[in-house]
């Protein structure tokens, strides 16, 4: 699982969709109360941002016409941080390491 933080209009498709899926097994992890501490120290999560992200991977999917009805509840997203130290709940992901290392990995995603 990880957050690319890369503007989604840059996305290919599968990366696209990929991240979305992620954000639901993101919360899933959060609700459990599971540690994330590997995400966070390998770039790969942004805990404050999940929902906001969330969003922004919806209304992109959305524009190009997929259909979307996964929602997250922003309550339940609130609740589910609770549970985390201030370390992991404030963690940022590297955009420009992100977007270099999905650029290395998808010619579809660097093309855009």
């Amino acid at each position: 699982m990880r957050m690319w933080m890369t503007p989604p209009a840059m996305m290919c498709r599968k990366h696209l969709l990929g991240e979305h899926v992620e954000c639901h097994m993101f919360l899933g992890t959060m609700i459990k109360n599971k540690s994330l501490k590997g995400y966070v120290d390998n770039n790969l999560f942004e805990m404050k941002s999940l929902f906001d992200r969330h969003q922004k991977l919806s209304d992109e999917m959305i524009s190009r016409g997929y259909n979307h009805q996964s929602l997250i509840d922003y309550n339940v997203f609130l609740k589910a941080i609770d549970g985390y130290p201030a370390v992991i709940r404030d963690s940022k992901v590297d955009v420009d390491q992100s977007f270099n290392e999905l650029k290395s990995r998808c010619i579809s995603c660097g093309k855009k």
